[in-house]
């Protein structure tokens, strides 16, 4: 998947989920800490001037490994987010998305808990209720 198409994947769900997802600036971002690593994405921890709201709040910024020129992983992710949060609004929030300035992978902006888990595991918690 080149990058082009994941902008234009991007923008589309965008454009859907536009009261859901934002496009946010990385430069938006403050006190970024790593979290935890793996060989598909790095997750930071870090707070997020919101300028729109004027309020700042506390997030999770999951940037995905290679997604820059070929990562089908972070729209698939992106797109369950979407899903997920448009049907059930208590699930852990998807904010948007960001890119990373120094090597243009895309970043998931998304709701921070004290512990943070997968996708999988908050699949897992859904399929529960």
């Amino acid at each position: 998947m080149s990058e082009e198409s994941i902008n234009n994947d991007a923008k589309n769900l965008l454009a859907k989920y536009q009261y859901l997802l934002l496009w946010i600036s990385y430069d938006d971002f403050d006190d970024i800490k790593k979290i935890k690593q793996d060989e598909f994405a790095t997750t930071f921890y870090a707070t997020w001037s919101d300028k729109k709201k004027s309020n700042k709040r506390t997030v999770a910024l999951k940037l995905h490994h290679g997604s820059k020129l070929r990562n089908e992983r972070f729209m698939n992710e992106l797109r369950a987010y979407c899903d997920i949060n448009a049907k059930h609004p208590s699930f852990l929030k998807c904010y948007g998305i960001s890119k990373d300035d120094t090597s243009g992978d895309y970043i998931l902006v998304l709701e921070y808990t004290s512990s943070m888990c997968s996708l999988r595991q908050n699949l897992h918690s859904i399929a529960q209720m």
